[in-house]
């Protein structure tokens, strides 16, 4: 698989990570998005980070307010949180993508999608995650 087609599955992976958060509903499998990107579903990464999401939606949310300052949720853009959950899932749920490559793409994701500041927000956060995942 090329390097193009992993970042568009990371992408579509956010978006279904966005729509869960929109419709407060966790399980992807009950968000109507799923019906326009089942190719996403049949890529084993996307289904470990969406199954991470599913079953420790908390911990991945803690671990992002955690390396905040004292934000809550609601405060960070809705965008920048499903790049945060995204990457985040990755890190502490798949080992087979690095965490510094959970990072880069979180990033490239955040100047994609995000306001002129989500990209340095997205980085200080996940280095942050990077950092208590390693201690």
């Amino acid at each position: 698989m090329s390097r193009r087609e992993f970042e568009e599955i990371r992408e579509k992976t956010m978006q279904i990570i966005f729509a869960m958060d929109a419709m407060n509903d966790f399980d992807y499998n009950n968000i109507a998005i799923i019906a326009e990107n089942r190719d996403v579903l049949s890529e084993n990464r996307a289904l470990i980070t969406l199954d991470a999401i599913k079953e420790h939606i908390d911990e991945i949310d803690e671990a992002i307010l955690s390396c905040t300052d004292n934000w809550k949720v609601d405060r960070i853009a809705k965008t920048d949180l499903a790049i945060l959950r995204n990457a985040v899932a990755e890190m502490k749920y798949n080992d087979k993508i690095p965490n510094a490559v959970a990072i880069n793409e979180a990033v490239n994701l955040a100047k994609k999608f995000g306001d002129d500041k989500s990209y340095a927000f997205v980085n200080s956060v996940l280095s942050k995650v990077n950092k208590s995942l390693e201690a």
